[in-house]
């Protein structure tokens, strides 16, 4: 056994470990960057052969990533169980060898030798180590001319690092692609599903509308000496109503997506207008007033995203207003220095201290939640629509006495 000893690394082997580490940090691809590893390390130390061996947790065994010189396709994929030969006994102690002679070393094992039809002779085996984590071991077998010195074991050593970092980070890369291919992959999913589901869901919806609209139409003298009926009937069109919202909802969150973003200027209050147009019934219905406080004539941003986003604000404000208190809804942005807030002002239920958070997300309710009721998509849109541009949703709220919705966006994006 040997560690490193006080053999110095010279000049040339200096400028070699650099260029070494260029090479290993020019690539974040997983399999590319060991083998390369193994390329050097048996240049560098000039041996017949040379491996990676990185630890599998599942197989709970030294594997051979990849290996350079006689053998490499044998061994490649093979396994070695913790602890056996020198090298599991160097992955398990931490410590560095040098073995002149295999075969008289009691942890040696030939296993591998009869696989790849090399015969061992000597060979140097290092930890391969990021930080405190240990990731394998590399070793160089059998050295052509003279024996492993001190010297090749500081070079393995030093490659070792450089190898630690750019195979860790690999790694990391490698997880971070699959676990996009794997998002990118049940978002795909999602989307059918809630396209399929919804288009089933919107026929028999469909169907009952239409029944309801011949009942109004054929039945208006039954109904206007039925209170009790018509109040059913009214009941009933106001659930397809909600339940034709909340598909629709659904929908735009579903596919709201960067690639779908297209930021124009344009006049805020005229998209206040327009919404004051769609919620017509509604505001009068409940003797709302909705006031435009916009002090900005021109913004940067995507109309249909702003238009949906303010839309859903105002509803939410119009929905939960305080019964006997006639809504006053305030709609408008305050500019500060890096960033536009945006803001819908209402004087309704308001929320929980508690609440004010978790409220903006979908699947989270809250202790006034029989009273803060509904699906919750259109927050949820809110908050990834701003999101999307590098924002933020938040709530200031006292309850009983209002709530005020904001969100914001850097003023370079808007």
């Amino acid at each position: 056994m040997g560690q490193a000893g006080d053999s110095a690394i010279s000049d040339r082997d200096i400028h070699l470990l650099n260029q070494i580490g260029q090479e290993f940090s020019s690539s974040l691809d997983y399999e590319s960057v060991i083998e390369l590893v193994m390329s050097r390390v048996k240049d560098v130390l000039q041996c017949e052969a040379s491996s990676v061996m990185l630890f599998d947790e599942i197989k709970d065994a030294l594997v051979f990533y990849a290996a350079s010189g006689v053998g490499a396709q044998e061994v490649k994929g093979l396994t070695v169980p913790k602890g056996l030969g020198i090298a599991g006994w160097v992955f398990e102690h931490l410590e560095t060898v040098i073995v002149e002679d295999a075969e008289k070393d009691t942890r040696f094992y030939p296993g591998i030798d009869k696989t790849t039809h090399l015969k061992t002779r000597s060979l140097v085996c290092v930890p391969l180590k990021r930080k405190s984590r240990t990731l394998g071991v590399i070793e160089g077998i059998n050295k052509i001319e003279g024996t492993f010195t001190e010297s090749d074991l500081d070079l393995l050593i030093a490659i070792s690092q450089l190898a630690g970092i750019s195979i860790e980070n690999s790694m990391i890369h490698k997880k971070l692609e699959q676990k996009s291919e794997n998002l990118a992959r049940l978002n795909k999913e999602m989307e059918e599903f809630v396209n399929i589901v919804s288009h089933d869901l919107q026929t028999p919806l469909a169907a009952i509308d239409g029944y309801i609209r011949l009942i109004n139409t054929d039945m208006v003298g039954v109904l206007r000496g039925n209170l009790e009926l018509k109040g059913y009937v009214e009941r009933i069109e106001e659930n397809v109503k909600n339940a034709f919202h909340f598909i629709k909802h659904l929908l735009a969150l579903i596919k709201l997506k960067d690639s779908t973003v297209f930021v124009q200027e344009f006049d805020p209050s005229g998209v206040f207008e327009e919404i004051l147009i769609v919620l017509e019934d509604e505001i009068r219905y409940k003797e709302a007033t909705v006031k435009n406080c916009f002090t900005l004539r021109k913004v940067h941003f995507d109309r249909s995203i702003f238009f949906h986003m303010l839309l859903n604000l105002v509803q939410n404000s119009l929905k939960h207003g305080v019964p006997g208190r006639k809504p006053l809804i305030e709609v408008g942005v305050k500019q500060e220095d890096t960033e536009l807030h945006f803001f819908v002002k209402d004087n309704g239920i308001g929320i929980s201290k508690e609440d004010t958070e978790r409220i903006l997300h979908r699947a989270e309710g809250g202790n006034n939640v029989k009273s803060y009721d509904g699906h919750g998509f259109g927050l949820a849109f809110v908050r990834k629509a701003a999101e999307m541009f590098k924002g933020k949703v938040w709530v200031e709220s006292e309850m009983n006495r209002g709530s005020t919705f904001f969100f914001s966006v850097p003023t370079a994006a808007s």
